[in-house]
């Protein structure tokens, strides 16, 4: 392993690989992504990870496997700073598997250790020493791609119900974060984001159209990699939907370096009288933002979780009384590698079709 040259690689959680890669390339290290998140990559995860393992470990340990065949031989993984939740522990389960399938390579679990992999990690992969004004740049032209990639995932969110022509605004969200990952400079990111707005405001939309509007909530994981919720965003939006998804690669990081105060609100004013204390997981906002945007006058709520997640599934127990209190409807899907897609179909058509009775709103 000394001898080969670091080539650095992180799983998949919907685009956030862009900034990693930003970051990554910005300090003078080498970064392969790994390659999109299949069913291939789902079932390699669930083959080699213990049963009752959740759906993102299953997941995540599957991209690591399909970096590994493309030559990386070092894995970046999350692993939190606190809390409940078994991530803190998935890359070092992961890493005990992935050795015992034969692979070399080296597991750095990103938490606590940020310091550590900042000052002296990046200078062994780079083979250059770091500085405190290399890491400052890399980080700001990092955050700046997070919120670009922010600003397009809500863009396409928003646009996709009026969409006169099926899947042009995939299209354009495709070029927008191609352009996004090819931009190196702040001046050409600033270029980037004109090139943005003039795409998606070119895209032709049915102004006068009646849609319905939901929030989707949940773990974090399934909200942000559209492999894992099956393209639920996409196929609401294309049934005449306007979706709202609070969580962000962007927010993720943000909240990784500095306190979240959105979410200390919502734990504070909002959470308290469901949910005392956090089991670990997301699943305190998912009731504070069901309050949120059942008052902001949203038709329904949509939630998104790994099969056999404790903290999600507390927060279940507690959502009828909560549907019922807004008389807001919840869709609740629990996810793992035997989920159903054509089931997944049938109940949102179902779901989006009663929204529609409710509110008397016609489709196309």
């Amino acid at each position: 392993m000394k001898n080969i040259k670091p080539l650095i690689t992180s799983p998949h959680m919907g685009n956030t690989y862009i900034a990693v890669k930003a970051f990554l390339e910005t300090v003078g290290c080498l970064y392969v992504p790994c390659p999109p998140t299949s069913r291939r990559t789902i079932e390699l995860g669930a083959r080699y990870s213990p049963e009752f393992a959740c759906f993102p470990f299953k997941v995540t340990l599957g991209n690591m496997i399909e970096a590994l065949e493309k030559g990386a031989n070092v894995i970046l993984m999350a692993a939190g700073r606190k809390g409940l939740c078994r991530l803190a522990y998935y890359h070092i389960v992961q890493e005990k598997i992935l050795k015992n399938l034969g692979f070399e390579f080296e597991m750095v679990g990103l938490g606590n250790n940020l310091r550590d992999v900042l000052f002296r990690k990046i200078e062994l992969w780079s083979g250059k020493r770091s500085t405190l004004p290399g890491l400052i740049k890399a980080t700001a032209i990092t955050f700046r791609k997070l919120k670009l990639i922010r600003k397009i995932e809500n863009l396409t969110r928003n646009l996709r119900p009026y969409q006169v022509e099926r899947g042009e605004v995939e299209k354009i969200s495709r070029k927008a974060l191609a352009l996004t990952e090819e931009a190196k400079t702040f001046s050409q990111l600033k270029t980037v984001e004109r090139e943005i707005k003039r795409l998606f405001t070119s895209i032709p939309i049915m102004k006068k159209r009646e849609v319905l509007k939901v929030v989707v909530v949940g773990e974090f994981f399934c909200c942000l990699e559209p492999a894992v919720s099956f393209q639920i965003e996409k196929i609401l939006g294309e049934m005449g939907v306007l979706v709202t998804n609070n969580m962000s690669s962007y927010r993720l990081a943000k909240g990784f370096l500095f306190p979240d105060l959105q979410k200390w609100w919502i734990n504070r004013f909002i959470v308290k009288k469901y949910l005392r204390y956090s089991g670990g997981g997301e699943e305190r906002r998912t009731l504070g933002e069901i309050e949120i945007y059942a008052r902001k006058g949203y038709d329904g709520v949509c939630i998104l979780s790994p099969f056999l997640c404790l903290p999600e599934n507390t927060a279940k127990t507690i959502l009828p009384s909560l549907s019922k209190k807004f008389k807001i409807p919840v869709l609740s899907f629990s996810l793992d590698e035997n989920f159903s897609e054509v089931n997944m179909l049938t109940r949102v058509e179902s779901f989006v079709d009663m929204l529609r009775r409710k509110k008397n709103v016609s489709g196309n």
